[in-house]
């Protein structure tokens, strides 16, 4: 009887221990459960003790913040901008898979949970497939699987795309310029080292003053000019569409005239082609001795480029003379030796087909003469002149005065009529004109 006592009573003070004990733990272990969440991240988006609803409302907004911007997507040398409205979201299965596979219950207090870092669920997007397609040195697929990653969580910032094998672009050779670098053109080495390996994708425009602009800085015009004619000299030669160009106006040391290109950031002058081939096209500069070669390769040659260059006019200069004093009697020299002018145009075939490039317009460059002002002094015997002997008009009639004979330019040696004041008379209405002869209406 005894035994049975000491054993109900041990049962109930059991049972009330764990009466006072078993919530606490119970909200304990459920509270370490919730606590697992923390740290817990979905698409970036912090878990913590977010669920049903409320956690779907995060995301929610989480990822209209998100979507506010483009996506940036680069190789480096070219850019492609993803609108993110194109990524649609599965935020509801998210949360269902997150709650279901990860969020513990309360008896699950043996099972100690880990931090996790859950994707959100991205749709797969044919239009944002279509935009990578297009860059045809970018490997689409795993270009495209890494920009769904970075969407699904919610990641800012430039994506890298994956580049394909860039040596199959350099198959065949379509285009080759080479010239000497003038003595005046100062930062051509830097220029081509900021363009060299640059790819053209199919139905990409290249522009100069884009791919420069950062660094227009290290080099001079002349530099950026001879450059920018090279560049414009071989996509002459290869399946493009001149889009911009302008002539420097004065023929060049270098190239034929027609075929340089003047380059002004202020004026907003630029060179821009664009690539009409379906295939990638890589420029090469290479700088060898004092040479500078330009070079366009593609994976495949599919059209047959030729260009002409007409000489339409020679325009001859003028010859300016200018005086000095300080130059001796006789003496001149020249001080600019002149240039023809020249008229010229470009034509270009493609597919058989000629094309009008540009007509382009020289002029000439003026020769410049310095001459003597002086003149020669004539001696003067006063012994055996006059002021008749030196043609002297003194009494302003308009002939040389003559103390001797009062024979006027018409071949009349009569005596001329004068006034009281001693002035010639003349018949009415007459004058002398300005080389002595009377006119008499």
């Amino acid at each position: 009887m005894k035994k049975s006592i000491k054993i109900i009573t041990v049962f109930t003070l059991t049972a009330m221990l764990l009466a006072l004990w078993l919530p606490e733990f119970i909200t304990g272990q459920s509270a370490m459960a919730e606590g697992d969440a923390k740290g817990s991240t979905i698409g970036g988006v912090e878990v913590g003790d977010l669920k049903g609803q409320e956690l779907k409302d995060a995301l929610t907004e989480a990822v209209n913040t998100w979507s506010s911007q483009p996506v940036i997507v680069s190789d480096g040398g070219s850019t492609l901008t993803l609108n993110s409205a194109s990524f649609q979201f599965d935020i509801d299965g998210t949360v269902e898979e997150y709650e279901k596979n990860y969020r513990k219950s309360w008896y699950e207090f043996w099972d100690k949970g880990s931090v996790v870092h859950l994707p959100l669920q991205v749709s797969p997007s044919e239009s944002v497939k279509n935009e990578i397609d297009k860059m045809a040195t970018w490997d689409s697929d795993k270009t495209y699987d890494k920009v769904t990653v970075n969407a699904s969580y919610l990641k800012k910032g430039e994506i890298e795309a994956e580049i394909k094998d860039l040596s199959v672009v350099e198959t065949d050779r379509v285009a080759l310029s080479v010239e000497e670098i003038p003595t005046t053109a100062l930062g051509v080495k830097e220029l081509s080292s900021l363009l060299h390996d640059k790819v053209i994708n199919p139905g990409e425009t290249f522009s100069m003053l884009e791919e420069i602009d950062p660094y227009i800085d290290a080099a001079n015009s002349d530099a950026v000019n001879f450059v920018a004619s090279m560049l414009y000299h071989a996509a002459l030669h290869t399946h493009t569409e001149i889009a911009e160009r302008h002539s420097q106006k004065e023929i060049p040391s270098y190239l034929q005239p027609g075929i340089e290109a003047n380059i002004d950031a202020l004026a907003k002058r630029d060179l821009k082609f664009t690539n009409l081939s379906s295939h990638p096209m890589k420029l090469k500069l290479t700088i060898e001795g004092n040479e500078l070669k330009v070079e366009m390769y593609t994976s495949h040659k599919d059209t047959e480029v030729s260009l002409k260059v007409s000489r339409d006019e020679s325009i001859a200069p003028r010859t300016i003379t200018r005086y000095s004093n300080d130059l001796r009697i006789g003496q001149s020299k020249e001080l600019e030796k002149g240039a023809e002018g020249l008229r010229v145009t470009v034509y270009r075939t493609i597919q058989g087909e000629e094309r009008l490039i540009s007509r382009d317009y020289y002029p000439p460059v003026n020769r410049v003469v310095l001459k003597s002002s002086r003149q020669p002094v004539v001696p003067v015997n006063p012994d055996t002149t006059n002021d008749s002997d030196l043609g002297m008009d003194l009494d302003g009639d308009g002939v040389p005065d003559d103390n001797s004979s009062t024979e006027k330019p018409n071949g009349q040696g009569s005596q001329t009529d004068t006034n009281e004041d001693g002035e010639e008379k003349l018949p009415p209405g007459s004058y002398y004109d300005k080389g002595g002869n009377l006119i008499t209406p």
